[in-house]
């Protein structure tokens, strides 16, 4: 089944909102297939659907105030990319870390279901807000 450009844009928005920002890992599974497929040509990987929820419940509980904000969103056939922007608290064993990070995310939606997902964000500010260096660099590096 294809979705509309404006269907793909629901979904993204309604991911964003029930996964990130209310939390409820349901929604992962709703919107995966029974595998998902990560990365590009030489750097595939595959995650089932329970190993996906476990991947974003743990993202939860490390940034239990984790809010994301949903910039422009692009659809053209079943592949989408849209700019997103993080905010939040980083905890570990470390301490908790105020983080704000911004990037894009690559999926190709078919059926209602995102069946490949990659990403690009600004890894080494990442790692300076939560205190892994103490030199921030502007570097994308893809997620």
């Amino acid at each position: 089944m294809n979705h509309t450009a404006d269907e793909v844009r629901r979904i993204v928005h309604d991911y964003a909102q029930r996964v990130w920002n209310d939390h409820d890992t349901s929604a992962v599974a709703e919107y995966a297939p029974d595998v998902t497929e990560f990365g590009g040509d030489e750097n595939v990987t595959h995650a089932t659907r329970v190993e996906l929820v476990e991947r974003v419940a743990d993202v939860l509980t490390r940034i239990p105030d984790h809010h994301l904000t949903v910039g422009q969103v692009i659809v053209q056939g079943e592949q989408v990319v849209w700019e997103w922007r993080l905010t939040g608290t980083f905890h570990d064993d470390r301490g908790s870390f105020p983080v704000d990070a911004k990037g894009f995310t690559y999926w190709r939606v078919r059926d209602g279901r995102i069946v490949f997902r990659d990403g690009v964000m600004d890894l080494m500010a990442w790692v300076w807000q939560i205190k892994v260096t103490n030199r921030r660099i502007r570097l994308l590096m893809p997620v």
